[in-house]
């Protein structure tokens, strides 16, 4: 899963946690949760790693074998997710609460994803991308 490639990334370029975390600007001892799976990481700081590795958001999850990121760094941006989530969803003919059903959650937290009024989870993102064949990178419109 995820957390295998965060510590085998972190190798391969000779940092440590400590520094890792700096770069990330979070403690160690958050990071160390998100490397050995204590916790989920935030979209968030997943894609700065994935911008900081300067690989695919799909290859640091596994979902994907190419690693190489060969697009600009972007940040997230939660409306540009909200839309790809709703026009997942309509693609499929699904309504939201079929979706929040396939990705075990509530409607509501469809409804807020899709409305941008929160960002969608790391795991329920991964979830979607796993149910429907769909690029993490796609999503956050990291590539076109």
């Amino acid at each position: 899963m995820m957390f295998e490639k965060l510590k085998e990334l972190r190798d391969y370029e000779a940092k440590t946690q400590k520094e890792t975390a700096h770069l990330l600007n979070v403690t160690r001892a958050t990071y160390a949760g998100w490397e050995c799976g204590k916790d989920i990481i935030p979209l968030t700081k997943l894609n700065d790693l994935a911008n900081i590795y300067d690989v695919t958001l799909d290859y640091l999850v596994g979902l994907s074998d190419k690693e190489e990121n060969r697009n600009s760094t972007i940040h997230i941006d939660p409306k540009i997710i909200s839309e790809n989530i709703k026009m997942l969803r309509l693609s499929k003919k699904l309504t939201q609460k079929e979706l929040a059903e396939k990705l075990n959650t509530s409607q509501s937290n469809i409804h807020n994803y899709e409305n941008g009024k929160s960002l969608i989870t790391t795991m329920y993102a991964i979830e979607l991308a796993k149910n429907y064949n769909y690029s993490l990178d796609k999503l956050i419109r990291k590539t076109k």
